[in-house]
C-alpha cells in the first residue's frame, strides 16, 4: 500500500461521514436501457448541478449518464476527468434516491488515512479501510483516489458491502492483536458491526 501520510494531498481539510445504506438503490439505473429512468436521473443531475457546472461539463455528465443507463458502463475505460464526473453523478443520484442512516459525525480524512497506515500492511483490515478512505468504484474494487491531491477528486464515496462488513470487524480485531480497536478504529468497527447486523452496506462519503 502506498504511503498516505497525515496530510497527503491536502487531506487535512477533508471530512468523512459513515452511513448505513443500501447501494442497491443505485443499481436499477445501471444498464436498465430505460428512457424514463434516464430522464428521471437527468432531471435530478441538472437540478443538483446547474449552479455548479458549466454547459460543457453538463454535456459530459449527460454522456456518462447515458452510458451508465443504456450500456451499463461505470468506471471502466474512463479518463481521470471522466471518473471524477461519474463520481459526482453517482453522488447526486444517491442523494436523491438513497435513504442512508448516519453512523458517525464528521471524521477527519487525514486521521483515517493515518489509522489505515498504522495497520499491518497488506492486512485485510487495511485493504478494506482503504476502500472507505480512498473511495471504491461502484461494482468493483478499484480505488477512486490513489495518488495526487485529494482536492482534485472530491467529493467521492467508498463502501464495504453488507456481506463484507462482518469480515471487516473480524479483520480489525485481528489487526490489533486480539484486542478491540480504540479511537477512530473503534468508530469504524462499530459502524461495520452495525451494518453487518442490519444487512446494509457501510458507505463513507468524503468531501
Amino acid at each position: 500500500m502506498a504511503n498516505t501520510g497525515a496530510n497527503a494531498g491536502g487531506a487535512g481539510a477533508a471530512r468523512v461521514v459513515l452511513y448505513a445504506a443500501d447501494l442497491d438503490e443505485l443499481r436499477p439505473w445501471i444498464g436498465s436501457k430505460d428512457e424514463r429512468r434516464f430522464q428521471e436521473a437527468w432531471k435530478v443531475v441538472r437540478e443538483e448541478s446547474e449552479s455548479e457546472w458549466e454547459e460543457a461539463e453538463l454535456q459530459v455528465l449527460e454522456r456518462l449518464l447515458r452510458r451508465m443507463v443504456f450500456e451499463g458502463g461505470l468506471y471502466a475505460d474512463l479518463s481521470p476527468d471522466e471518473r471524477y464526473y461519474l463520481s459526482q453523478l453517482l453522488i447526486d443520484l444517491f442523494d436523491e434516491f438513497g435513504d442512508p442512516d448516519a453512523l458517525s459525525d464528521d471524521l477527519p480524512l487525514d486521521r483515517l488515512l493515518k489509522a489505515v497506515d498504522e495497520l499491518p500492511r497488506n492486512s485485510g483490515a487495511a485493504s478494506m479501510l482503504a476502500w472507505l478512505a480512498r473511495g471504491r468504484e461502484l461494482g468493483g474494487d478499484g480505488l477512486i483516489w490513489e495518488s495526487g491531491p485529494v482536492d482534485e477528486v472530491l467529493s467521492y464515496f467508498g463502501y464495504v458491502r453488507r456481506d463484507e462488513a462482518a469480515r471487516l470487524v473480524t479483520e480489525l480485531d485481528r489487526a490489533v492483536r486480539g484486542g478491540r480497536p480504540s479511537g477512530l478504529l473503534k468508530v469504524l468497527r462499530d459502524a461495520a458491526e452495525e451494518c453487518a447486523r442490519a444487512e446494509l452496506d457501510l458507505v463513507a462519503f468524503v468531501g
